[in-house]
């Protein structure tokens, strides 16, 4: 399918999708043991598994459970053999006679595997397992569906001088012989997806914390020589479970909580119950620290802990409530340890994400239960959307209502499996309100409303006037969306920013909610004169894509005076929009006025994709901000400048800089205005070794701007292997870009791309098939289709399916299109030089 209009969304469902749904149980899983000894060296598992399960309602002659490409040598029954066999994905165990309606048995299944192709990885000094979605099931036999929660325990022997970490409260640690052997008992029943294994060199910090409830055993792990590296990752850990167990009135629900930081991690962190698995990448050193912090991840797994682990969906399709929670508790903390503006600006960025992935990806509903893989799930729908939701809600139900139903829900559905259904009935419960078409709207229906809202004042009448019109697609099929909104009229406002979320009225404000259910709404309201603010949606609650028909005045207003972070963003982009003397005074006082730097990375943002003049002189006014975060984003927005004069500025942030992240971004934008000193600067940078290949990598994005063949065997060899993974990652893309720039060189820089396909690293071949897609050359496709088919990873087969799909799309566009999209782009390029010459024009005159 060829997208032609802008209002269409490709589908979610892949060929081969179908509508999933849980299994069947027969039997309760009561308890789980393992016995387990890993082989470093030979990458082997050896294993034990003894399990204790329940018979539902019929007799149970025989069990299946999930064990892929395990090795099994014997399956017993106090002591006696049962029968067995095995498909290499199923491991069926009969019983004689047949277990009776809820009868008890106990069995024990002693295996084996040898390097895994999925749940189990063996990286250097050290192995961990990743059993999120369903690949358990790769190193210990099991019913492997969230829905299925059992206690746990497992004994762990490594030779002396290893740890191991899995569950639970550490019960015993003794020493047999040459081993070690760790015992863990984890007494509150989880899913399968969440046990854990990992073992290896590992130093042990502690974080215990006394809280009223009584002492709570904190630990962090690393390796060797990353001790500091950690404090600065994980320090404010018992800072958030306090925050957390006061927001949710349900204290930290196990024995003890671990962090461990493992390398060639294939997810940032994976919430295994009492034992978060981290990447290393997490890990940083000081430099770093000025404007890298690990929070959002430490305090997205950590919120885990209750939502996904004590609270556990009952099936994929519901996994919002644990990733959107989990998302949304990253703000939460947010907010209570560093304020309002970050919480405001940490939702707005959930909503762009979001916006992004429905507007270029494809559209579905939070909850989806049509797909191929369950991990095809796991995307911006359902961590950001459903982390938006969440604070739409909270707008909705106001602070005391929210966090009520909060804690019902947290204490109602403790240790057992959730649906939706189970939130909409904690908030009924606990306020009255009947909000399923609240959820039915925003949780199980795919879009949002993309709003565009106009503001008008009336001197003769006295009065404002704010249209509310719905511009997506609207028939039958998809009604206008419903909700409240608030509307506030400020008089006065104050000389001095002050952080505002928008829930509280500032001071003097009167608020007016408005029920919007139409296309078109228009909203009159009395006043005593102008107002100096209108205020749409002042706590940025709806979850929609917003333009602002306002004028500079107004708009200049809201960027100077309104509270809220999302409002003042808003202004920003539509006075660079406007580009009026007004419009330019405002921006430009923002950078030293306003005292939020998500505001500033924002405006900076907007003022480059102008490529006006005007814009560029604000912008290398400000270049040395104070704040790093901000540097970074004026940095990356004068590479939209293709001339001497921003080349010039960048030129001493990418060679010295306090930030890591401040002289990558000018590293790349300083390929993009193919100055003839970029290429010697690039290519010094490439050659340097930085906190996760930080600096190296904004030296490659910026080489492949350059559009100068001598980048293309600079690039290929930062993609080989021994490479830093970042590094790596970065190149395939520059890769990708310099051979649109460089038609010359697209050959070379396909079979490149090619070879990296079939990566090891989930990380680098993720980035590879991402670089083919953009280049869309059929000669990918064999191996994308591959890809597709049997990739080690349902994230891997879902990207190189797409992949395929889009690079086909191309394959079917007409050359006169292609030949219209060269002279459009040609058209634009003169209407900017065009424009450039009224600026200089104009400044002289």
């Amino acid at each position: 399918m060829i997208l032609d209009e802008p209002s269409a969304h490709r589908e979610f469902a892949l060929p081969g999708a179908a509508l999933r749904y849980g299994p069947d149980k027969t039997v309760d899983v009561l308890h789980i043991d393992l016995f387990l000894e890993p082989d470093l060296p030979r990458k082997r598992l050896d294993g034990v598994c003894t399990t204790t399960v329940r018979a539902l309602d019929e007799p149970v002659g025989a069990l299946a459970l999930d064990a892929v490409d395990l090795s099994v040598a014997s399956v017993e029954r106090d002591g006696k053999p049962l029968r067995y066999s095995s498909d290499g994905r199923h491991l069926r165990i009969e019983f004689t006679p047949a277990l009776a309606p809820e009868e008890e048995a106990t069995f024990a299944v002693r295996y084996s595997v040898a390097n895994p192709r999925h749940g189990l990885f063996f990286v250097g000094n050290h192995a961990w397992t990743q059993s999120q979605d369903e690949n358990a099931r790769f190193w210990f036999p099991c019913l492997d569906y969230p829905r299925e929660k059992q206690t746990t325990s497992a004994t762990v022997a490594v030779p002396k001088g290893q740890f191991a970490l899995s569950n639970g409260a550490l019960v015993e640690r003794r020493d047999e012989g040459e081993k070690t052997l760790y015992r863990y008992r984890q007494d509150i029943p989880h899913s399968t997806y969440l046990v854990t294994l990992v073992v290896g060199p590992f130093v042990e910090r502690d974080q215990t914390m006394q809280r009223a409830s009584g002492t709570l055993p904190v630990f962090y792990y690393t390796l060797p020589g990353r001790e500091a590296d950690g404090e600065r990752a994980f320090g404010k850990t018992p800072r958030m479970i306090q925050v957390f167990e006061e927001k949710l009135g349900t204290p930290y629900p196990y024995a003890r909580y671990s962090q461990i930081a493992v390398s060639d991690f294939i997810f940032g962190g994976m919430e295994n119950t009492s034992a978060t698995t981290q990447t290393d990448r997490t890990l940083h050193d000081e430099k770093a620290h000025l404007d890298f912090s690990s929070d959002p991840l430490v305090s997205h797994e950590l919120a885990h802990q209750w939502f996904g682990d004590l609270l556990t969906c009952r099936d994929w399709s519901h996994a919002w409530l644990n990733e959107g929670f989990a998302t949304y508790f990253e703000a939460v903390f947010r907010e209570a340890d560093l304020g309002s503006d970050e919480y405001a600006y940490d939702i707005f960025g959930c909503v762009e994400r979001y916006l992004e992935e429905d507007g270029d990806r494809y559209r579905r509903p939070i909850v989806c239960n049509h797909f191929r893989d369950p991990i095809e799930l796991f995307d911006r729908h359902l961590y950001e959307k459903g982390g938006a939701v969440l604070h739409m809600l909270r707008g909705d139900l106001g602070e005391g209502r929210f966090w009520r139903s909060m804690r019902r829900y947290v204490a109602d559905n403790a240790q057992r499996s959730v649906e939706t259904i189970d939130l909409i009935r904690a908030i009924e419960q606990s306020t009255g309100r009947n909000l399923r078409g609240f959820f039915d709207q925003w949780v199980f229906r795919g879009g949002h409303p993309e709003l565009r809202v106009g503001v008008k004042y009336d001197d003769a009448r006295k009065a404002v006037t704010v249209t509310i019109d719905q511009k997506q697609h609207i028939d039958a099929s998809n009604p206008a969306y419903t909700f409240d909104v608030e509307i506030g009229i400020v008089n006065r406002v104050p000389d001095r920013l002050t952080a505002n979320t928008g829930r509280a009225p500032m001071d003097g404000e009167r608020r007016i909610r408005v029920h919007v259910e139409r296309a078109h709404e228009t909203v009159t309201i009395p006043v005593d004169g102008k107002p100096a603010l209108v205020r749409f949606d002042p706590g940025a609650f709806i979850l929609a894509d917003v333009s602002y028909e306002v004028g500079d005045a107004q708009a200049a207003a809201t960027l100077a005076g309104d509270p809220n972070v999302a409002a003042r963003i808003y202004a920003a982009r539509a006075l660079a929009k406007d580009g009026s003397a007004p419009a330019r005074a405002a921006l430009d006082a923002a950078f030293s006025n306003d005292p939020f730097w998500g505001v500033l990375e924002q405006a900076a943002q907007a003022l480059g994709k102008t490529r006006a003049p005007w814009a560029q002189r604000i912008l290398l006014k400000h270049l040395r901000h104070d704040h790093p975060k901000v540097r970074r984003a004026v940095a990356s927005a004068l590479g939209e400048f293709r001339n001497e004069e921003s080349a010039t500025a960048l030129l001493g942030p990418a060679q010295e800089e306090a930030s890591y992240f401040v002289q990558a971004a000018a590293l790349n934008a300083l390929g993009k205005t193919r100055d003839a000193r970029a290429f010697d600067v690039l290519s010094r940078a490439l050659g340097g070794s930085t906190w996760n290949g930080t600096v190296e990598s904004g030296a490659a994005r910026g080489l492949g701007e350059l559009a100068d063949a001598r980048a293309v065997p600079l690039l290929t060899a930062a993609i080989r292997p021994g490479k830093e993974e970042g590094l790596r990652r970065a190149a395939l893309g520059a890769l990708a870009r310099c051979a649109e720039l460089v038609e010359s060189e697209r050959s070379h820089v396909v079979d490149a791309i090619l070879e990296r396909l079939d990566d090891a690293m989930f990380l680098v071949q993720a980035s590879a098939i991402a670089a083919a897609e953009k280049l869309a050359d059929a000669r990918f496709l064999g191996t994308l289709d591959r890809l597709c088919a049997s990739g080690f990873d349902g994230r891997i087969r879902r990207d190189a399916a797409e992949a395929a799909i889009r690079i086909r799309e191309s394959q079917k566009v007409p050359a006169q299109v292609t030949a219209l999209r060269t002279d459009l782009d040609a058209l634009r390029e003169e209407q900017r030089k065009l424009q450039e010459q009224i600026e200089t024009l104009s400044a002289r005159a």
